[in-house]
């Protein structure tokens, strides 16, 4: 063999080697990003809610709106086109002179004010619209992360089901093949784990649809998850009915009626006269009055000061009365809102109260008596003092009782919800 071959020979012996190990590390590093991403997929209420306030669209829009209405308060004072005239011809004699001028009116200096009062209104609306979908955005996020805490603890439910069921199911086939049990005990076995199945694929189905939901109010492409271990609000204080009136929709509508008000104060305003000045400048050949000969290169100037006087108001007189209408109609609007929050709050508080002492009954009694029932029935199904169909009865009973109390838990953080968002504490 050449040395050329011996030597090709040697590193093709390591050659696997290397790869080999190229390859595990490759593997580990995956492994380990992988481990990574996963442990970015946990996500805390905070965070959530600080994340959706931030790539939301939709309150992006309402803020785009918002600096769109502040920009608008620059265009307040509105003044018309500036009017420059010339003219040539025998304007004063049959010498042919020349005239310019330049002219402006503006509306009474009042009007200009009253229009900025209103637009600086209009701009506050627009903030409380960002406010406003704030406090919604905070609540939906709120909602869809107990949501999916609600759906992993029925999930773990129904997976605990399904491996109690599974094994009732192998034992009852095992009796069945030894002529120990009837066709009726293997066919209620097979139902009852049929029947679980099914719930968990459509538990499946909402928790997917959560996700996506949940994924769009943060507007990212990450999966995220709930990283809480206890599903039920803990940190909950009885909240102060008096807090209803910082509402943001409160505060919305107490502002809109503060735009109604600005805007009758602008349609007012208008009845005012215009003002309109001028400056004209022009030729005059020929003998003048004072009996001097003036040429094209004598100009004579002089200034106008007008004032725009609205005879026929009749279309502004029903403009202010119109506004009036709606001060009325903003007025009627914020205590018609205000009674509506106030009847959502004092339902909220009382199912809040309802749903504390159903949690508590469960707590401290229901979840104890199905963990002794489901404790007593297996034990007397071995021992042989109940048939297969009392211990299902049985099973069944204990593992309602916990899915009782996990809808009771839901209900209980949806009113604690209802009422941190309609005291603006989320």
């Amino acid at each position: 063999m050449k040395p050329h071959d011996l030597k090709t020979n040697k590193y093709s012996n390591r050659l696997p080697f290397v790869l080999w190990n190229q390859t595990i590390g490759f593997c580990l590093l995956l492994i380990g990003c992988c481990q990574f991403l996963n442990a970015q997929l946990t996500i805390n209420l905070k965070t959530a809610i600080d994340t959706a306030l931030k790539n939301n669209l939709q309150l992006k829009t309402e803020k785009q709106r918002s600096e769109y209405q502040q920009k608008l308060i620059k265009t307040a004072a509105n003044i018309p086109l500036t009017n420059v005239l010339g003219e040539y011809g025998q304007m004063n004699s049959i010498y042919a002179d020349n005239r310019f001028g330049v002219s402006q009116s503006f509306n009474f200096p009042s009007v200009y004010v009253k229009q900025k009062n209103v637009l600086t209104e209009e701009w506050k609306i627009a903030v409380l619209c960002v406010t406003m979908k704030e406090a919604e955005l905070k609540k939906a996020v709120t909602q869809l992360f107990y949501m999916s805490l609600y759906l992993r603890e029925k999930e773990k439910l129904l997976l605990k089901s399904d491996t109690i069921y599974t094994e009732f199911l192998k034992k009852t086939e095992l009796r069945f093949a030894k002529g120990e049990s009837n066709i009726l005990e293997k066919t209620t076995a097979e139902m009852q784990r049929g029947n679980i199945e099914l719930q968990l694929k459509q538990l499946q189905q909402e928790k997917e649809s959560i996700g996506i939901q949940f994924q769009v109010l943060l507007n990212t492409q990450a999966n995220y998850k709930p990283e809480e271990l206890n599903f039920k609000i803990t940190s909950y204080s009885a909240a102060d009915s008096n807090l209803i009136k910082d509402h943001p929709l409160l505060k919305l509508m107490q502002q809109q009626k503060q735009m109604s008000i600005a805007n009758t104060q602008l349609e007012k305003s208008k009845l005012l006269p215009d003002i309109n000045v001028g400056y004209y400048n022009m030729t005059m050949r020929g003998t003048g009055a004072d009996n001097v000969l003036y040429n094209a290169s004598n100009r004579f100037q002089s200034a106008q000061v007008g004032l725009g006087i609205p005879l026929f108001f009749g279309a502004q007189k029903a403009r202010i009365s119109a506004s009036k209408m709606y001060q009325h109609i903003a007025e009627s609007n914020y205590l018609q809102e205000k009674q509506v929050i106030e009847k959502q709050y004092q339902s909220a508080f009382s199912q809040y109260q309802n749903y504390v002492k159903t949690v508590a009954y469960f707590e401290q009694t229901a979840l104890k008596n199905a963990t002794l029932i489901n404790e007593t029935a297996n034990k007397q199904f071995v021992d042989g003092d109940i048939n297969y169909l009392d211990w299902v009865m049985l099973t069944n009973q204990a593992i309602n009782i916990k899915s009782n109390y996990i809808d009771a838990v839901k209900a209980l953080n949806e009113s604690i919800i209802q009422l941190n968002y309609l005291t603006s504490k989320l």
